[in-house]
């Protein structure tokens, strides 16, 4: 039960401690001793002594086939980081021929080394006889071994190196994601702050606590801006509030020109995720690119539904449309396009012109703050 309530990183990160490593690895060479063992002959004919000699042959295995196993482990990075500026095929070959001369070195160690504790021990002679006339079943059984060993090291290590490489490519995909994403934040932050200046120079004159009024609710706004200026989600409460300074500040300049309509969200709705500044963009698009006046005002709804925010205005085009830096629209859809690949809706008819805009699932912001 705890293994499955554990994630696959926390599960990959337990199989790579070195007590589960090793434990691994005690298990696996026991098993081989075992195997070895039945091919073995004389320890049917040690009678009484017979479960002594065989555990005691396991832990030697077990003991040389570890120190065998970190050798090759060491001379496999040695032969690897010397042959890294050689060529193809030799950058392959010659590492794999070294570790077979090792794997033959190995397997003679290994006769040695059973033959003189056979003898110290248990005064039984068998293995030395085989080992010095070069017995194939003995030499040869032992460098099987060997490759079976090297074979089970290599799959695990070219599966570390792939799952590296793996993380590597998704750290370094998001990585170029949020240098992506910043350069379209870059944008935002001067966007509408300097047209608000020209409206509070002629408000000074007209009304002392009005401008004092127009410049809190601006500072609001370019508060707003800063603190989430790393941040890459906010909840939509967060968003309504800036929102509200801004929208004072588009009453203050247009008067009763331009009419807002806007939903009560539900608390989850205000809880759901939207880019920072995407609201306050299309207002802002809407109020540039369309004609309104006192006698025809311009009408701006913002409604809620369970998956989108839809943003709606009237549609009547300006005839000349002043200098725009080129954010609004595209960056909206650019950025939603980095962070989910979420589609915005955007309709136009003749006389209206609608956006929607994917309302994100909370849990993405840990994910995407990071």
């Amino acid at each position: 039960m705890a293994l499955r309530r554990m994630s696959r990183r926390q599960l990959e990160m337990l199989l790579q401690h070195p007590l589960v490593t090793y434990g691994v690895r005690i298990v696996i060479l026991y098993g081989f001793s075992v195997v070895f063992r039945s091919f073995d002959m004389s320890f049917a004919s040690t009678g009484g002594s017979s479960f002594f000699r065989k555990q005691s042959f396991s832990l030697m295995f077990v003991a040389l086939g570890l120190l065998i196993w970190l050798t090759g482990e060491g001379l496999s990075r040695f032969l690897q980081k010397r042959m890294t500026k050689k060529r193809f095929p030799y950058s392959v070959v010659l590492p794999c021929l070294g570790l077979v001369l090792f794997g033959v070195f190995a397997a003679f160690l290994f006769g040695l080394t059973y033959s003189f504790y056979d003898i110290y021990f248990f005064n039984n002679y068998e293995a030395w006889k085989s080992f010095s006339r070069l017995s194939y079943d003995l030499i040869f059984g032992a460098f099987i071994f060997y490759l079976l060993i090297l074979s089970f090291n290599g799959l695990l290590f070219y599966y570390k190196n792939w799952q590296e490489a793996r993380l590597n490519a998704e750290r370094l995909k998001r990585e170029n994601m949020q240098a992506r994403y910043d350069v379209l934040k870059s944008q935002i932050d001067p966007h509408f702050f300097f047209n608000s200046l020209s409206v509070l120079t002629g408000l000074v004159y007209q009304s002392a606590d009005l401008s004092a009024e127009y410049i809190t609710q601006l500072s609001k706004c370019y508060r707003y801006i800063l603190d989430q200026k790393e941040e890459n989600l906010v909840p939509v409460h967060t968003e309504l509030s800036f929102l509200e300074s801004y929208l004072f500040l588009i009453r203050i300049r247009h008067q009763s020109s331009i009419r807002f309509h806007m939903d009560t969200p539900s608390e989850k709705q205000r809880a759901a995720l939207l880019p920072p500044s995407a609201l306050q963009m299309l207002v802002e698009n809407a109020v540039k690119h369309n004609r309104f006046a006192v006698n025809a005002p311009l009408d701006i709804s913002i409604r809620f539904t369970d998956q989108y925010v839809i943003v709606s205005n009237d549609l009547r085009k300006r005839n000349g449309i002043r200098f725009s830096t080129g954010v609004g629209l595209s960056n909206i859809r650019k950025r939603y396009e980095l962070i989910t690949g979420a589609t915005v809706d955007i309709k136009e008819t003749c006389d209206h012109f609608t956006v929607q805009l994917p309302l994100l699932p909370e849990a993405l912001k840990e994910q995407f703050n990071q």
